[in-house]
């Protein structure tokens, strides 16, 4: 259980509303979702489009969690700005201010057109995305996609991400068109999030006969600085750490960063470790509204087999997805 299977690109769970930048919208409705055991492909080897397709649905449908950062706007007339986003369970939403953000989700629960969580996200795996395996020799068996749809709210976006047993999670590039406060257009920009789903595990990690106090796998990330490396796309380590269960703060460090797209490595790139992060059931971190250096993470599964989560710190927003590692 837990392992990391593969990375996958694919949708975040509120880059897709057309809403960012504080732009109003029209919701759409969606359908609701069901829990479902998650298929194993049908062969060894590459997953085929319809296995990473399947696969993913299924682990956005069996999540009882969603995570999502806040989306990061950069405009084409060079305008910077961010959309806040909150979630509860499975319910995401979002809003072009901090102190919107509990009537957003207050909204989000009573109305489905305006939960952008799993719900929403599972819509758009059905309507708005195409998914083809990327495998690369020595590394995580990658697969990419791309998010395309015409009309008043068209968008183009590209995806990647990470599979667990119990969980997935994600990093996005979408182009959109940008709106006022009135609906009205105002130019296209370019927004980056991340997002992470699993099957939360309520309880703190404790001793299991056999397995130890360490998850590895794997981040990734996107620049969002106002530098000439804002979009790249980066990969590294991820590994957590607990030393004590009886009273349990994990410590979670990424390294050994790559670009994600032509695997060069980024030897000057660095993100600072977290340490000491208390654990409260099977919780971990927060993500204050509107900061720029957090971490919010969740354990997943049975025996808490997997952790993920989001994060954002170094100019990256980004995601990761983790393992539980047996006793050496």
């Amino acid at each position: 259980m837990g392992k990391l299977e593969h990375c996958v690109v694919l949708t975040g769970i509120a880059v897709l509303v057309g809403v960012s930048v504080g732009c109003s919208f029209t919701p759409r409705a969606t359908e609701g979702v069901m829990m479902m055991d998650v298929p194993a492909p049908a062969t060894e080897g590459p997953l085929t489009p319809d296995e990473v397709k399947l696969g993913t649905a299924e682990r956005v449908k069996a999540a009882t969690v969603a995570l999502a950062s806040d989306q990061h706007v950069f405009r084409f007339d060079g305008e910077l700005s961010r959309t806040f986003s909150a979630c509860e369970g499975t319910i995401c939403a979002v809003s072009a201010t901090p102190d919107g953000l509990d009537g957003a989700l207050a909204r989000a629960r009573s109305d489905p057109r305006f939960d952008f969580g799993t719900r929403h996200f599972g819509a758009r795996l059905e309507d708005s995305l195409d998914l083809k395996p990327h495998d690369e020799p020595g590394r995580v068996s990658l697969v990419e996609g791309f998010g395309l749809r015409a009309g008043e709210r068209a968008f183009s976006a590209k995806f990647y991400g990470g599979w667990l047993d119990d969980g997935a999670f994600f990093v996005n590039r979408a182009t959109l068109t940008v709106r006022d406060a009135r609906g009205q257009p105002i130019g296209l920009g370019t927004v980056f999030d991340a997002s992470a789903v699993g099957v939360a595990n309520a309880t703190a990690p404790a001793t299991v006969e056999g397995m130890s106090g360490r998850w590895t796998g794997m981040m990734i990330g996107v620049d969002v600085s106002d530098e000439v490396t804002r979009g790249q796309f980066l990969q590294g380590n991820a590994i957590l750490n607990i030393d004590n269960f009886a009273n349990p703060v994990v410590d979670i460090e990424f390294s050994n960063f790559r670009d994600l797209e032509t695997g060069a490595l980024l030897a000057t790139r660095s993100i600072a470790a977290w340490e000491d992060i208390p654990v409260t059931g099977g919780e971990f971190g927060a993500k204050p509204v509107g900061s720029s250096d957090y971490i919010q993470g969740r354990f997943v599964g049975d025996n808490h087999a997997g952790a993920l989560g989001v994060f954002e710190r170094a100019d990256v927003v980004g995601s990761f997805g983790a393992s539980r590692q047996p006793v050496q």
